[in-house]
């Protein structure tokens, strides 16, 4: 058809003719062609002997093929390794809250040894003027009620949200016991109270929280975050008389347990208690 159209003559000259020869019947066949036996084209005599124009077509004309081809190599399927559905875990030697592609991620601690852990934090709240001094020396009790109770409170609470708040921490860690202690510091004390120095100033008050747990990872965060809770609680409950509290020096004391072993910091005093618990810092 497609060199019919080459010729210059249409499908309806083609239909025309076809009709005036009146044939009994005109079935189409089709010719599935195979490289080695190509042969060529040559119209059906019964209709080129009637269709006198049909002998004049070349007899060399390109033939189609219909090829299926498939998308699928089942050799390289069977031979290729699949892909693993989930993704790596190993964690970087150094920082090992980045995987070995740098990314952030959470660390597996599923082949870690479950041992006794325990850790130390403090902090502490530096007054401004002594307001604040005058009223918790009397007592602690503020109209929201009293602070050293509160400030403890609020620092348990915070050690066991901490998964919450710093991204990274495993929930569910299995804490065993949380214990802070908030204490009055005088105008006068010193500077250096073996917790470590800074400016008393007109007063202020220490923090100190101890975490414990028996699990897979430690417990320094909920630590630290215990006693940013309590700190942050005494400073909302005497705002009213001094906004320019600081709270400032939060830091990790010791840690007991886990790979690294029993760590403790430089300088800082040894063989105390924290108030109300008694743990060992």
């Amino acid at each position: 058809m497609t060199e019919l159209l080459w010729r210059g003559r249409g499908v309806t000259s083609l239909l025309s003719s076809l009709r005036r020869t009146r044939l009994a019947s005109c079935n189409p066949i089709i010719v599935i062609d195979k490289p080695s036996s190509r042969t060529n084209y040559n119209p059906t005599p019964s209709i080129s002997s009637k269709v006198p124009w049909l002998s004049n077509l070349p007899q060399n004309l390109p033939q189609s093929r219909y090829h299926h081809t498939n998308h699928r190599n089942n050799s390289n399927a069977s031979s290729t390794t699949p892909k693993p559905i989930s993704l790596p875990t190993t964690p970087d030697p150094d920082l090992p809250h980045l995987n070995a592609s740098q990314n952030v991620h959470m660390t597996k601690i599923s082949s870690k040894p479950i041992t006794s852990r325990v850790a130390t934090a403090t902090c502490h709240i530096q007054f401004s003027n002594t307001r604040p001094w005058e009223i918790l020396r009397g007592g602690g009790m503020t109209k929201k009620g009293d602070v050293f109770s509160v400030a403890r409170i609020a620092g348990i609470m915070a050690a066991k949200r901490t998964p919450d708040i710093i991204p990274l921490c495993h929930p569910g860690i299995g804490i065993t016991g949380v214990e802070v202690d908030v204490e009055l510091v005088a105008p006068d004390a010193a500077e250096d109270d073996g917790w470590g120095g800074w400016d008393s100033g007109h007063g202020g008050m220490r923090v100190v929280a101890s975490v414990s747990c028996e699990g897979r990872t430690g417990v320094e965060m909920e630590a630290m975050t215990a006693t940013m809770g309590a700190a942050l609680t005494v400073y909302d409950m005497l705002k009213a008389v001094d906004k320019g509290m600081v709270v400032s020096g939060v830091r990790l004391l010791e840690k007991k347990g886990g790979k690294s072993g029993h760590w403790v910091r430089d300088g800082t005093a040894t063989g105390t208690s924290s108030g109300g618990g008694g743990s060992e810092k």
